[in-house]
């Protein structure tokens, strides 16, 4: 991901060069796009940080190393209907955060490895403080894919590629600065309200069981409700092709 992520950059760059010059008024009531970003997150965890825990008392002597963030990129659609309105269909992939519990004893440790996926539909107002920058407000709908796996020497327990769902909202404020008519560079900044469960694994070929929380008997949820920051870069293009003028 972070190596497409780049590819994009050298690509923005190569077209800006190619520019004959700038054009930083809004140049189409209606434009189409795509983003490509990278950014961080934070959340709240919900029953890995209780999990991390129960496997730090396992033994007297173990070390915990908490984790409640972790990286994210990400791909969007943007669809603009007008100068106000913007709308954003996207996918953020919510990078590994790792929970470590180390023991004193060599070959012994606990872990549990939190890796999800978001997809979202996302509406926004605009206004312009300048020609060349705007600000968003927007806020829309999401569902989460959630796997986790979790490794527990102590008790010999291992759960890998258990997997659960939710879905949740999210919204923020992002100022894009216009580079151009159709490259954008956009800081963004948020939160989202989302809880995964009905989490399971295959226990056996084709068949699934409930996957509950460390140390209990009911079911295990992962509360990704938090903050997050990114910056992107936007690639515009005019709804409507302009006809070609042959007589110049």
């Amino acid at each position: 991901m972070f190596r497409f992520l780049g590819t994009g950059v050298v690509v923005a760059l190569l077209c800006l060069s190619l520019q004959s010059g700038p054009a930083l008024a809004y140049d189409s009531p209606q434009k189409y796009g795509v983003e490509l970003r990278g950014g961080f997150g934070v959340y709240d965890m919900g029953d890995v940080t209780a999990g991390a825990d129960y496997l730090k008392r396992q033994r007297v002597g173990n070390s915990l190393t908490e984790g409640s963030g972790g990286g994210v990129a990400g791909l969007s659609g943007i669809f603009r209907p007008s100068k106000q309105v913007a709308w954003e269909v996207g996918y953020n992939a919510l990078m590994d955060v790792e929970n470590l519990v180390e023991s004193t004893i060599p070959d012994s440790q606990g872990q549990i490895l939190t890796h999800s996926n978001e997809f979202f539909l996302k509406g926004s107002v605009i206004t312009y403080l300048t020609n060349s920058i705007q600000l968003g407000l927007g806020a829309g709908i999401a569902y989460y894919n959630t796997e986790l796996q979790i490794q527990d020497d102590f008790n010999k327990r291992y759960n890998y590629d258990a997997d659960g769902r939710g879905f949740g909202v999210i919204g923020g404020l992002n100022l894009e600065f216009l580079l151009s008519q159709h490259v954008a560079l956009n800081l963004a900044g948020g939160g989202r309200l989302a809880n995964a469960s009905d989490f399971s694994q295959e226990s056996s070929p084709g068949v699934r069981t409930g996957l509950n929380v460390l140390g209990g008997t009911r079911p295990m949820e992962v509360n990704l409700s938090g903050g997050y920051a990114s910056l992107g870069l936007r690639f515009y293009f005019s709804k409507t092709t302009q006809p070609v003028d042959f007589g110049r």
